[in-house]
């Protein structure tokens, strides 16, 4: 009976979720003559697959560089707990999803203490984005990079890396949605499908819905004035409360339905145009083809700080795999109700022009990340490769050995016999 030990690090919702997918199909794929033993940090979704958390990230809510600032001594200690855990019981594979700050110095302290441990890294670091010279170290930390953007499988081959495209997690599930018209979508929503319906995803995080809610529905006021026809839906985060939003809704005085994030997926497929917090959302909006402004405001210093660092003039990841502005990127001092406005009335006013866009996004956004298998099981297979090669190879050296010791013995003996001292 063989075991793979299997240590996990997962350290937001989303790389929970992921990780989660990749146990449930190590599961279904592991051979009969081996047991899976897996342990480390995740949040609910890890939690339900039965693995050992040595420590719950959906307790850690820490964003941006303001909370890392604020809680440097939590993640110390954190870090050095796990390492601890790490040395102590010698993983046989590393799974690390996304995360890099902390995950690229977990893969440091395993290269360190358990050499004999292989680093797989799902979800690479955006080194395209910001931090380059981060491509350097990935070859001498990560024995297999697993890529969810089709360029980076290049990107990282060309600096020694060994990568796959796996394919991507929110274009598989867009891919994937149960069959259901507009009609039926919006109908469910209380909105008439005879009418034009913008879609507003204001974004998941707290400071996100600060900034950016107050400019969506200032805007949406605006358009609604001129085109009494056309409906607005807000979705809503799980993790925001109902009260944020109506506080900016009873400032404003516009009143948007509003859905949960349940219906999220359905929506961008249903709506005529959506208007996004730049994020993980512009690419499931792309891969329904859906034409989609884009805006983030953030406190000016951090915008400043984000400005200094950035490696590319594009925010949005549909522009950054198409290479090229599909939608529009309206940042900052650019995210003002008049642009919104504006743009948005053009595209109203020209279906050419949206269905231009439309196609667009199919062939350089949405085609490009479509793969015919879950990028879940893809990292699974590639894992239990990894680990097979890994233990063939770790009993070759260990026969090696042997056989170099009874060698060596033997050697002595002849030397002995011949009346030779050896010391």
């Amino acid at each position: 009976m063989q075991n793979l030990n299997l240590f996990v690090s997962a350290g937001e919702a989303s790389g929970d979720l992921h990780a989660a997918e990749v146990i449930h199909f190590l599961k279904e794929y592991l051979p009969e003559n081996c047991t899976l033993k897996a342990w480390g940090m995740g949040g609910q979704k890890l939690k339900e697959c039965e693995i050992e958390l040595i420590q719950d990230s959906s307790e850690m809510g820490i964003i941006g560089i303001a909370d890392i600032i604020k809680n440097l001594g939590f993640l110390y200690k954190l870090e050095q707990n796990l390492i601890a855990q790490i040395r102590e019981r010698k993983p046989d594979i590393a799974l690390l999803v996304d995360y890099p700050g902390l995950n690229l110095r977990l893969a440091k302290a395993i290269k360190k203490y358990v050499p004999f441990c292989k680093v797989v890294f799902y979800i690479a670091p955006q080194v395209w984005a910001w931090n380059k010279n981060r491509i350097k170290k990935l070859p001498f930390l990560i024995d297999r990079l697993l890529t969810i953007l089709p360029f980076e499988e290049d990107l990282h081959k060309t600096a020694g890396t060994s990568t796959r495209f796996v394919g991507n997690p929110s274009a598989w599930s867009m891919q994937n949605l149960h069959p259901a018209t507009r009609a039926q979508i919006l109908t469910a929503c209380n909105l008439n499908p005879e009418h034009k319906v913008i879609g507003i995803f204001p974004g998941s995080r707290k400071r996100e819905i600060d900034y950016m809610l107050p400019t969506l529905l200032q805007s949406a006021k605006q358009l609604k004035e001129k085109n009494p026809d056309l409906q607005f839906v807000l979705v809503r985060a799980n993790t925001i409360k109902q009260e944020q939003i109506q506080k900016y809704i009873s400032k404003t005085g516009f009143q948007p339905i509003i859905e949960t994030s349940e219906k999220n997926h359905y929506l961008l497929k249903a709506v005529d145009i959506a208007w996004l917090t730049s994020g993980t959302v512009t690419l499931e909006a792309s891969c329904t083809e859906t034409p989609l402004i884009l805006g983030y405001k953030e406190y000016p210093l951090f915008f400043k700080g984000y400005l200094f660092l950035r490696q590319i003039d594009k925010i949005g990841l549909p522009n950054i795999i198409a290479n090229e502005f599909i939608c529009p990127e309206l940042l900052q001092d650019d995210c003002i109700p008049e642009k919104w406005v504006a743009i948005t009335q053009e595209w109203l006013n020209s279906p050419e022009k949206l269905e231009n866009i439309k196609q667009t996004l199919r062939q350089k956004v949405k085609e490009p990340l479509t793969t015919e298998v879950n990028p879940a099981a893809n990292v699974a297979y590639e894992i239990l490769m990894i680990n097979q090669i890994n233990k063939i190879s770790q009993e070759n050296q260990i026969h090696m050995r042997q056989q170099a010791h009874n060698n060596s013995k033997k050697t002595k003996q002849e030397i002995s016999q011949k009346g030779i001292i050896y010391n």
